[in-house]
């Protein structure tokens, strides 16, 4: 693996906001170029857009890590990478550039527990799309604003709201959706949108391959030297909104825009579904419903808080790390790419037991072959039906194989590999939640006034002989409930 290399970064704040100006996103053609002073957008503010430093309303500050890499003159390793805390990468970004060190510089676009990996993506906050137009004849040889002005127009034909900005990458485009930022259980959502989003793209010759959560971009005032020199600097040519501050979406709001079905759709369905089981017409309907993405995320981050728990020095001990990964395999094959399913395999692999590139693929064949059946549209036959071949593991073989103990279970924070007893007492807090965020009191709570109130309902019966009616009129709730409250007052006084 790459090493991890040490930045000092030669200024600990920023010096001044740089001189920016607003556009409007239905400007014509004349707004792209250099009137829109888009040189203002340099190395720091594009690090800082992609990894803002706090959107907590309490002040805490925001942990991670930003990956950097670069393409050098070694034909031994000639791609670096190390990581560095969010708060540095800005600087350490700009100072790169204005040493002239950045030549083929890359930043990841989401942020991590440590190294680049998935499976230790930290949050989501933004959204990409990697554009080859050179690829396409329609295309190839034109002006990147003028491609860029027709990717644009196609979005808003399409009814997709436009990127927050458009970069030049010597050879290519690449559009970002700036939204905020979003745990790792946003994940499939958020590869649904880039699907539908590259989908769309398609005449643009957008990048299948680089649809992961996380892919590497090249930074803002870096040189591509694959590129015409006169091309080679990347840099933005638009802008939704100020240079200094793009437009940040509301993913929400973008994806019901971006997804064929919205959220408002589903809710509509789900209506419907609570409407048919009311009138008994829907039976035996679970209450939650897992697809098979949200399933492999909570598969995978389950595995993670359980390797955490039995081996906090990382490495799993010899004789349960096939079981281990294969079982993280599964998860992570429905949640990247199979472009880069082995890379990233192969990096968790070396990670979590020690193994070789060559020791991965040789001990998770089987389910990098299935993967790559599934990615060129192979079914297989089961129970009488096709189905994708990629491997679906349930729960209970998961924790059979791993052994979880309930006490694990407990301490790890599991949500999915969790005997009966324990979905029973998620589903009780899950509840108790939701009644607590609609403005219902505990079973605690809600016991404790009904004994005050039975007990103010008994004082003034025996001081003024009045009914249960009377006593229910005047403390404006029904007879059965001054009843209820008056017997658990005289139980509750009598221990």
């Amino acid at each position: 693996m790459s090493a991890r290399l040490a930045y000092t970064p030669a200024l600990t704040s920023p010096t001044s906001k740089p001189e920016c100006q607003q556009f409007d996103i239905s400007a014509p053609p004349k707004a792209f170029g250099s009137g829109g002073r888009y040189e203002a957008f340099d190395a720091l503010w594009h690090v800082r857009a992609l990894h803002p430093m706090n959107s907590r309303l309490d002040g805490g500050r925001r942990t991670g890590t930003v990956s950097f890499g670069q393409r050098v003159a070694d034909y031994e390793r000639p791609w670096k990478e190390w990581s560095t805390d969010i708060s540095e990468a800005p600087f350490i970004a700009r100072d790169l550039v204005s040493r002239g060190e950045a030549t083929d510089l890359y930043v990841s676009q989401n942020s991590f527990r440590g190294w680049r990996r998935i499976a230790q993506l930290s949050t989501l906050g933004a959204l990409y799309q990697d554009l080859d137009y050179q690829k396409r004849k329609t295309h190839a040889g034109k002006d990147p604003r003028v491609v860029a002005e027709a990717a644009l127009e196609a979005l808003g034909e399409a009814g997709i709201p436009a990127p927050s900005y458009v970069m030049r990458t010597g050879r290519g485009l690449c559009l970002v959706w700036l939204h905020e930022l979003l745990p790792r259980a946003a994940l499939p959502r958020w590869q649904a949108v880039q699907k539908c989003l590259a989908e769309l793209l398609t005449p643009f010759a957008a990048d299948k391959a680089a649809l992961d959560a996380a892919r590497v971009f090249r930074v803002s005032g870096s040189m591509n030297s694959r590129a015409d020199p006169i091309d080679a600097e990347v840099r933005m040519i638009w802008c939704n909104g100020d240079v200094a501050e793009p437009f940040r979406h509301v993913f929400s709001d973008l994806a019901d825009e971006v997804l064929p079905h919205t959220r408002a759709k589903l809710f509509s369905l789900s209506a419907e579904r609570a409407i048919r089981k009311a009138q008994g017409r829907c039976p035996g309907v679970s209450a939650r419903l897992l697809t098979v993405a949200t399933w492999a995320e909570t598969m995978l981050s389950d595995l993670q808080r359980l390797r955490a728990l039995r081996y906090p020095e990382g490495a799993i001990r010899a004789g349960e790390r096939d079981k281990w990964l294969f079982c993280a395999a599964t998860a992570m094959a429905w949640l990247c790419p199979q472009q880069v399913l082995e890379r990233e395999l192969a990096a968790l692999a070396h990670e979590a037991a020690g193994w070789q590139e060559t020791q991965t693929r040789s001990r998770m064949s089987a389910a990098l072959g299935r993967a790559r059946m599934a990615a060129a549209g192979v079914k297989i036959e089961w129970n009488g039906k096709e189905i994708d071949p990629r491997y679906r593991m349930r729960a209970a073989t998961v924790m059979e194989w791993l052994e979880i103990t309930p006490g694990e279970m407990h301490e790890a924070g599991l949500r999915m590999l969790v005997d009966t007893d324990r979905a029973r007492e998620l589903a009780a807090e899950r509840q108790a939640k939701s009644r607590r965020l609609k403005g219902a009191a505990s079973r605690s709570e809600g016991r404790a006034a009904r004994i005050a109130l039975g007990r103010q309902a008994i004082y003034v019966q025996a001081s003024e002989g009045a009914t249960v009616a009377d006593l229910a009129e005047r403390f404006a709730v029904s007879p059965s409930h001054v009843s209820k409250a008056m017997a658990e007052a005289r139980k509750a006084g009598s221990r």
